[in-house]
């Protein structure tokens, strides 16, 4: 997870972990550093950011993957939710 949010950092999304009980379920990502080159292109944009998002868990092992991406949940604020990344055999 640290690896995910430093990465998300470094880009300018300014990550949050946010917390639901006694673990980080989402990160609310308070910055979209391609949103004045994409304008309103986000239906490309937005996807790509959560493959990143997962790939980014994957390749670290985590037993974690962002489930999906609310763009914009509020405005400047989008919401990647987390859960149990899927097993592998």
């Amino acid at each position: 997870m640290k690896k995910l949010v430093g990465l998300l950092s470094e880009l300018g999304f300014e990550p949050e972990e946010v917390s639901g009980g006694k673990r980080v379920n989402r990160i609310a990502l308070r910055n979209c550093p391609f949103l004045d080159p994409v304008g309103s292109r986000t239906h490309v944009v937005c996807p790509i950011h959560l493959g990143l998002m997962q790939g980014v868990l994957a390749s670290a092992g985590s037993t974690l993957t962002v489930e999906r991406l609310d763009p914009f949940a509020e405005p400047n604020l989008c919401l990647a939710h987390l859960g149990p990344a899927p097993r592998t055999s």
